[in-house]
């Protein structure tokens, strides 16, 4: 029966590998989230500027109350780009993580079927050599007492 030496170790890297898919899946979706405050971020913005353009009659202190929400909007939305950036970076630095898992996974997936099929052949060969031993064994035996191996009976008659 085949065994494989470095089961615990592959093991070990299965889990690793999985580990690091659920750390990925967490950094896209915080990507996602923060996908979305950006594009509600640019929502908000081009309402604000429709609704600054469609009003007609305005007083200083409506471009005053305008123009601050403006600018806090567009801060809000440099801090939303530059956190969205990030979680880009994140979610790279993820899979980057996930693929070498994976190839240190495979490689002894590899290893461990180069082992079962050298096994396999192995086994083949000394059942083989067994047969023929006993092939040998019985046509000895036979042929000693004047019988004939083939058609288990004594000489020709």
């Amino acid at each position: 029966m085949f065994r494989f030496g470095l089961e615990k170790i592959l093991d070990y890297r299965v889990q690793l590998e999985e580990q690091a898919k659920m750390e990925l899946a967490k950094a896209l979706t915080v990507h996602v989230a923060r996908e979305k405050a950006v594009t509600g971020l640019k929502a908000a913005m081009a309402k604000h500027m429709t609704a600054l353009e469609a009003k007609k009659d305005l007083t200083v202190a409506d471009i005053w109350l305008w123009r601050a929400y403006g600018k806090r909007l567009e801060q809000d939305m440099a801090t939303a780009v530059v956190a969205l950036r990030q979680a880009a970076e994140e979610v790279s630095r993820r899979r980057a993580v996930v693929l070498a898992r994976s190839t240190e996974r495979k490689l002894l997936e590899k290893l461990k079927a180069k082992q079962a099929a050298r096994h396999a052949r192995e086994e083949g060969l000394r059942e083989q050599k067994q047969n023929d031993e006993m092939a040998v064994v019985r046509y000895d035996s036979g042929h000693l007492a004047g019988e004939d191996a083939r058609f288990g009976e004594t000489g020709p008659a």
